[in-house]
């Protein structure tokens, strides 16, 4: 069982990295081809909708993160050692 809990911790944080990107490169995209069809006005809402969602995306990925790390710590320390 080693080998696949050392992939888990590996994988876990790659995946909410790549789930990040994914989300974030969407958002460009869809400001990227709105500026292109609309240049002028239209943009601004879904730039700043972007940057709210980007804000709640890295809070997500900050929260996971740490729940992540918390949970290989406590599963590293072992049994039998007391928290004071």
């Amino acid at each position: 069982m080693l080998p696949f809990k050392i992939i888990e911790d590996f994988t876990k944080p790659l995946s909410l990295s790549f789930r990040l990107f994914g989300n974030i490169l969407a958002d460009e995209l869809v400001v990227g081809v709105l500026v292109l069809l609309v240049p002028l006005f239209v943009p601004l809402p879904v730039m700043a909708l972007g940057l709210f969602t980007s804000a709640i995306q890295a809070l997500i990925f900050a929260t996971l993160a740490a729940a992540y790390i918390g949970e290989a710590m406590e599963d590293h320390r072992g049994e039998g050692h007391e928290e004071h």
